[in-house]
């Protein structure tokens, strides 16, 4: 299911927009991510994240990591920016959690308008993980 969407991986591949407005918001790409976390095997899901933190700069893993922290919609209470493998577990937990009231994950719902990642830097950064995947995901 996930996996065979390849129109949704190359909306998210190509920065297009699911719902019309021209671009992938952070609540489409935290979606996008979230199912892909819940769907991939350990395996790929820890390369994936992997390949994406080692990308970042210290100071956007330092605002994910304490934006992750921060936020009351994640089970995350502590994260080392500074230590890739842990920004993983803390990002894929923020995933996998059970979903809030709303019925968002804990990653929408931290990315929604207001939530504490919502600063331009980390949304930027996962609109970017969201088309590191789609890209991928198209390629296998």
């Amino acid at each position: 299911m996930f996996f065979e969407n390849n129109d949704l991986h190359a909306k998210m591949a190509s920065a297009q927009d699911t719902d019309g407005d021209g671009k992938v918001s952070p609540q489409e790409a935290a979606a996008y991510v979230q199912q892909y976390l819940q769907n991939a095997s350990p395996e790929e899901r820890t390369q994936m994240m992997h390949d994406y933190f080692g990308q970042l700069s210290p100071d956007q893993k330092s605002a994910i990591g304490t934006a992750l922290v921060q936020s009351p919609a994640t089970p995350v209470t502590s994260v080392d920016p500074n230590n890739d493998h842990d920004l993983v577990d803390a990002y894929t937990k923020s995933a996998q959690a059970p979903a809030t009231a709303n019925g968002q994950s804990p990653l929408e719902a931290a990315f929604a308008q207001g939530g504490m990642l919502s600063s331009p830097l980390v949304k930027a950064g996962l609109v970017g993980l969201a088309g590191i995947i789609g890209s991928r995901l198209l390629r296998h």
